[in-house]
C-alpha cells in the first residue's frame, strides 16, 4: 500500500487511479511545513541522522492532497503519516480532518505524530516543549469537537465550548492512527489510537513494543485487538509472516508517482512474491 507524494495534479490522479486499479488499500500522504537548509535535529529513523527529504523535494499539504486523491478515486483509503499534530491548532484540524473525511465518504485515516525537527517548530512559533502533552490534549478536544454538541473542552493548551463544528466524520470519528516508537507513542496508541504505526522498528524490537502495547492497553480495561498495527514493508514473506503472527495488519511500501510502469511492476511483484496474492 503505497506512499507517495508531489504536487502535480496529473501525476497525482494517474498514480492514484493506478493504484486503486491494482487493488492497493490505502495511500499515504507525508507532512513538513517546511524542511530547514540545514538543521540540528537529528532525525531519528536513519543512522546518518538525516532525513531522505530535502529542499528539492516536492512536500505538498497531506490533507490538500488527499483530497485530490480522494476526488479521483472511489475505494482507496487515504493517510497521512504523519501529521505533526502539536504543529496544528486542534480546533481547526478537526474540522479539515472532519471535512475529508465527510468528502472521501468515511475513507480518512488520520496518522499523527508529534515531530522530531525543532527548527520546523521553530519557523511555525510552535512551542518544541511539551509536544507530547499538547498532543494528548489535542486528540481529547479534536474528539469531544467529533462526537459532542455541543462540545466543550478544558485543557492547559486548548479550551473551547459549548461550540459545534460540522461536518462530522463519517463513522462518528476520524480512525486516529498514532506514529511512534517511543515508550510515550506506545501510551498515546493504546489511549487515543485506533491505530499504531511504529516507525523505524523490526524485529525483537517491535515484538517488545507491540507486548508494551498490549500492556497498555489491558491496564486501561481495552481489548489489544482494538488498535490495528501498520508497519513499513518487510522484503520478503517468511519477516511478513512474523509480523502476521504479532498482529499487523497492514503493510506500507514506497513508490515513485513519477514511474507508472515501475509503480505497476513493483506492486504486481510484491503481491506475488511477498503477500502471496
Amino acid at each position: 500500500m503505497p506512499s507517495a507524494g508531489r504536487a502535480d495534479p496529473a501525476t497525482v490522479a494517474r498514480f492514484v487511479r493506478l493504484l486503486e486499479d491494482l487493488g492497493c488499500e490505502s495511500v499515504w500522504a507525508v507532512e513538513h511545513v517546511i524542511v530547514p537548509d540545514d538543521y540540528a535535529s537529528a532525525y531519528p529513523y536513519d543512522r546518518s541522522g538525516r532525513m531522505s527529504l530535502g529542499p528539492d523535494d516536492d512536500i505538498p499539504d497531506p490533507l490538500h492532497w488527499l483530497t485530490f486523491a480522494a476526488a479521483h478515486t472511489s475505494t482507496l483509503r487515504l493517510g497521512t503519516a504523519m501529521l505533526i499534530l502539536p504543529e496544528h491548532n486542534p480546533v481547526d484540524l478537526a474540522k479539515r480532518l472532519a471535512t475529508l473525511d465527510a468528502l472521501s465518504g468515511g475513507r480518512l485515516m488520520a496518522g499523527i505524530g508529534v515531530g522530531w525537527l525543532k527548527e520546523e517548530y521553530d519557523a511555525l512559533g510552535v512551542p518544541f516543549a511539551e509536544r507530547g502533552a499538547r498532543a494528548d490534549e489535542y486528540l481529547e478536544a479534536m474528539r469531544a469537537l467529533w462526537t459532542a454538541a455541543p462540545a466543550r473542552y478544558q485543557g492547559r493548551f486548548v479550551s473551547f465550548g459549548p461550540v459545534h463544528s460540522r461536518p462530522r466524520p463519517v463513522r462518528g470519528t476520524v480512525p486516529i492512527v498514532v506514529g511512534g516508537h517511543s515508550a510515550a507513542s506506545v501510551r498515546r496508541a493504546a489511549r487515543y489510537g485506533d491505530g499504531w504505526y511504529p516507525l523505524g522498528v523490526r524485529g525483537a524490537d517491535f515484538a517488545a513494543l507491540r507486548d508494551r502495547l498490549h500492556a497498555e492497553c489491558r491496564a486501561i480495561g481495552r481489548d489489544p485487538a482494538e488498535v490495528e498495527i501498520t508497519m513499513r514493508a518487510p522484503g520478503g514473506r517468511g519477516e511478513l509472516e512474523i509480523l502476521r503472527s504479532l498482529g499487523v495488519a497492514r503493510v506500507v511500501i514506497r513508490a515513485d508517482p513519477d514511474d507508472p510502469v515501475g509503480v505497476r511492476d513493483k506492486v504486481r511483484r510484491y503481491q506475488r512474491e511477498v503477500l502471496g496474492v
